[in-house]
């Protein structure tokens, strides 16, 4: 009889670890597979390179970013009358599931 519950202990316990495992990879695809909502923050242009601007932004909670000086690439062009020193809002959007890009930007 003992050998029969722990027989049964044992197999219970791995059928369980097993049907976790597979929860946590279902999980983990579903996640991996839904587009990043847009995230909004508000700087300062600091410098402009070709199809990339560098922007002094403000904390971007979202995202759990201090405020800090960063690069990013645009998406479009810089829209005409923007320029180094002018505060912009912007909107950044996950592009390749790492990199962040500034889908919108405009003078505030």
């Amino acid at each position: 009889m003992k050998k029969l519950t722990l027989v049964l202990a044992v197999t219970l316990g791995m059928v369980s670890g097993m049907a976790q495992a597979e929860m946590s990879a279902h999980d983990m695809a579903q996640m991996s597979m839904q587009p990043q909502p847009k995230q909004e923050g508000r700087g300062l242009i600091k410098a402009v390179n070709g199809n990339t601007v560098q922007l002094a932004h403000e904390a971007i909670p979202a995202l759990h970013w201090p405020p800090m000086t960063m690069w990013f690439s645009l998406r479009d062009p810089l829209p005409a009358g923007l320029k180094v020193g002018d505060r912009v809002r912007f909107e950044l959007q996950q592009s390749d599931g790492k990199k962040w890009t500034i889908s919108k930007i405009e003078r505030e």
